[in-house]
This record gives C-alpha cells, sequence and structure tokens, in this order.
C-alpha cells in the first residue's frame, strides 16, 4: 500500500482523470487529515428567533473545547485505480470523517460519508457513480486557499443548503482538456425527505423529518421528484498562477414541508411551516491569483441562492467572501472577510472575519492558529409559514430549519442577532 499527501478535495476529484494514459498497472492509495485543536468559542444571547416566543431567546455562552477539523476536515480514505489499457482505466473512492475529540464518525454516522464513488475513466472523460460532491462544490474547492475546515469562510457559499456540498446517488461525467477541469451530474434523490428539520441521526423519524443529506434520506420514490439534483462546474486555468470557476446547481423539493424541531419533543415539530418548498437553484462564480515568485495568494468567490415556493414569494440569498494567502519562510499568514445575507425575508445577515497561521514542521505537518468572529444582523422580522415572524440571517435559519448540516464553528453556532467567536491552536497532518 502505498501513501500520498492529499491536501484538499480537489485532489481526489482529479486523481483519476487521465490515468488511462500511464502503464498497466493497480494500486491502492490510503489518504486522508488529521486535524485537531484546543479552542474557545464564545457566544452573545442575540435576541429572540421568533420575537413573540420568549423561549426563543439565545443563551449567552463560553466554552473551551478539543474540537477537530479546525482548518481541515478530519478525514480518512481509500482510492483505488486498476489501469484497463487504451486509455480506460477503472477506480474507487472511498472516505470517511471523525472527530478525533471522541473518536466519531461525522456525515451524519456513515462510514464513508464524505464520498463512496466508482468511476470508469475513458478517453473521452470519466464516468462516476456514488455518493460524491456537488458539481458547485467544486467552484468554490478550485478557489479556496484554506481546506474546507470549521474556519475556512468560504465554506459559506454552501451554508444554506447541503446538497450543495455532497449528494447521494449521484451520476457524474468529468472531462480534463488542457487547462479546463469541468463535470456535470445528476440524482435521483441527492438527499431529502418530504419533511425538512434539524432532526439528525437517531432523532430523524415520520413525524419531524431530518435534515437536508441526512443518512435515510438518498430512497428515490416512485411518487415524485424530492431531492432530484442536477448541476454543472468548471474551472479554466489560465497559467499556473490563475485560474477562475463557474458552477451552478439545482435540486428539486417537489411539495417537501420545514419546520422547527426541538429534541424536547421527538415525535413532533413544535412548528410546521405553511409554505411548500418547490426548488432551490444556485450559482457561482470563484477565481483564484498567486503572484509568481513570492507566492502570496488572492481568492474571491460570490454567488447566490433562490428558494422557490408553491405558496409564497421565493427566498433570495446572496454571499461573497474574499481572502489572501502570505507565505513568509516556514510561516503562512491567512485572512478572509465573508458575507451572506438574505435579499428578501428577514434581509438578515452574516458577516465573518478570519486571521490565522500557520508553521510548517514539514511538507505534511504544520502547527496553526485561527482567530474567527461571525455576527449576525437578524434583520426585521418576516414569515417563515409559522404562526408569527422570525429574525435571523441565513446562517441562523438554515440551522434552525434543518437546511444546513454543521452548525458554525464545528457546531457551535450563532444566535440570532448575536456574535460567535473562535480562537483555536492546534495541529495538522496529511497522509
Amino acid at each position: 500500500m502505498q501513501k500520498n499527501v492529499l491536501t484538499k478535495a480537489v485532489a481526489v476529484a482529479l486523481a483519476t482523470l487521465g490515468a488511462g494514459s500511464a502503464m498497466a498497472q493497480s494500486s491502492v492509495t490510503l489518504y486522508g487529515h488529521a486535524d485537531i485543536s484546543v479552542d474557545h468559542v464564545s457566544k452573545t444571547a442575540g435576541v429572540r428567533l421568533i420575537p413573540l416566543d420568549p423561549a426563543t431567546q439565545g443563551v449567552k455562552s463560553s466554552v473551551t473545547r478539543v474540537s477537530p477539523s479546525g482548518t481541515s476536515q478530519t478525514s480518512f480514505g481509500f482510492k483505488g485505480t486498476e489501469v484497463l489499457g487504451d486509455g480506460y482505466s477503472a477506480g474507487f473512492v472511498l472516505e470517511g470523517q471523525l472527530g478525533h475529540d471522541t473518536g466519531a464518525l461525522g456525515q451524519d454516522g456513515r462510514i464513508f460519508g464524505r464520498q463512496s464513488y466508482v468511476g470508469l475513466t475513458t478517453p473521452f472523460g470519466e464516468v462516476r457513480l456514488g455518493r460524491q460532491y456537488a458539481p458547485i462544490f467544486y467552484s468554490t474547492a478550485f478557489v479556496t486557499g484554506e481546506r474546507f475546515g470549521a474556519t475556512d469562510l468560504f465554506t459559506e457559499g454552501g451554508a444554506t443548503n447541503n446538497l450543495q456540498v455532497r449528494q447521494d446517488n449521484q451520476i457524474s461525467y468529468w472531462l480534463k482538456a488542457g487547462g479546463f477541469t469541468g463535470s456535470v451530474a445528476y440524482s435521483p434523490n441527492a438527499g431529502s425527505l418530504s419533511t425538512i428539520s434539524a432532526a439528525r441521526g437517531g432523532q430523524v423519524n415520520g413525524n419531524v423529518g431530518g435534515i437536508l443529506g441526512n443518512a435515510s434520506s438518498g430512497t428515490e420514490s416512485t411518487t415524485n421528484k424530492t431531492g432530484r439534483a442536477a448541476g454543472a462546474f468548471g474551472n479554466m486555468a489560465f497559467n499556473e498562477a490563475f485560474n477562475m470557476t463557474l458552477g451552478y446547481h439545482q435540486n428539486e423539493f417537489d411539495g417537501a414541508r420545514f419546520g422547527v424541531y426541538n429534541a424536547a419533543s421527538p415525535n413532533a415539530l413544535i412548528a410546521t411551516s405553511a409554505f411548500i418548498l418547490d426548488k432551490y437553484q444556485a450559482a457561482n462564480i470563484g477565481a483564484k491569483y498567486v503572484m509568481p515568485g513570492s507566492g502570496i495568494m488572492f481568492d474571491a468567490a460570490l454567488g447566490q441562492g433562490v428558494y422557490g415556493f408553491d405558496n409564497s414569494d421565493d427566498l433570495k440569498l446572496q454571499f461573497m467572501v474574499i481572502g489572501t494567502r502570505v507565505p513568509v519562510g516556514q510561516w503562512t499568514l491567512s485572512a478572509q472577510v465573508s458575507q451572506i445575507k438574505f435579499k428578501n425575508f428577514t434581509k438578515g445577515k452574516d458577516t465573518g472575519v478570519m486571521l490565522g497561521a500557520e508553521y510548517a514542521l514539514s511538507k505534511r505537518t504544520s502547527l496553526y492558529t485561527r482567530a474567527v468572529q461571525v455576527r449576525d444582523d437578524e434583520g426585521t422580522a418576516a414569515s417563515m409559514g409559522i404562526a408569527a415572524p422570525v429574525v435571523g440571517g441565513p446562517d441562523v435559519i438554515a440551522t434552525a430549519v434543518g437546511f444546513r448540516e454543521t452548525p458554525l464553528f464545528a457546531g457551535a453556532n450563532i444566535n440570532p442577532g448575536g456574535k460567535s467567536t473562535y480562537f483555536g491552536v492546534g495541529i495538522r497532518h496529511s497522509f
């Protein structure tokens, strides 16, 4: 068994493209990241999610944790390739996620919840079948200078819909030609139940539903289009210093409902929205530039999303993020600024700032520190289809109703109208 250093999801995405030109051989690669830190997260109380309901008031809190995935997702994977000759090869990827703090599996308890697919590469591109990243995910992955860890603000682009990140049952086609890399994909059910809520794992049942993308949500339906998804992305590397990306995503809800879940009432939602979900559409664009010689990097991404309803106005979102990384010997300094906001609805927004530093002990191992703050501007009260209006930006609302899988800062979350501040020191090893 051989070991390779794979520092980004992009490396796995491209690993089998073009493999057919090699000499006939078979190989299996073990790869992954081990990332753990000691962090401190403080949250202000903010305001009530439902202004008329005192029970929805946030709580001021402060906690010190041993926490996984501060700068990269703690993960492990197996990648196999068999070269068949004449430009053809077969391959597979099995990739899981865990937390070094407890040893528990991530991705709703799935062993290979990050990716699990089999592919066939031909002289005309590659076809992959199984659980995979959504195409629009790569539109951001190809430009972020970070590694999609808990402190990478580029993750905000997919924070309001889990199906923009990973999809069950995906059929994808990949093509690499010169500086261009692209894919198109389709899934008959990327991972949506007919009822969506913040319930997850053992909490999921027929009465309360569950988060988008939960482990039991990918069953294809014979009666509706719930969860059906399609998307595409393209990356153009104009040279070694500059690349640009475009991404598109759409998934059907076909009448799915959503509501507010409380673990204290496991068999019924405390509020179910009267709004009937139709579909979600999103598009984004990204760019990255690395200054020749100095290695200083600048990156940016922006995009928008629209939740369509059968019986209400569309809900519109917009996000943007910019960042930089500056290498100084064995040190690397980094900074990011992000904002995601509702263009209508509450008009709430979430604004984040990240500062970081890393010291490379070797090519595979680094010490790091991150300081991040995200502030929620709750906007004005607006109807969500439940008995009383709500307030909050996209991070707050998406978490409350189960559209977002992992709350801010590896589960720390943010209160409506509040701010969450993170400071952590950790170690990261790639293998």
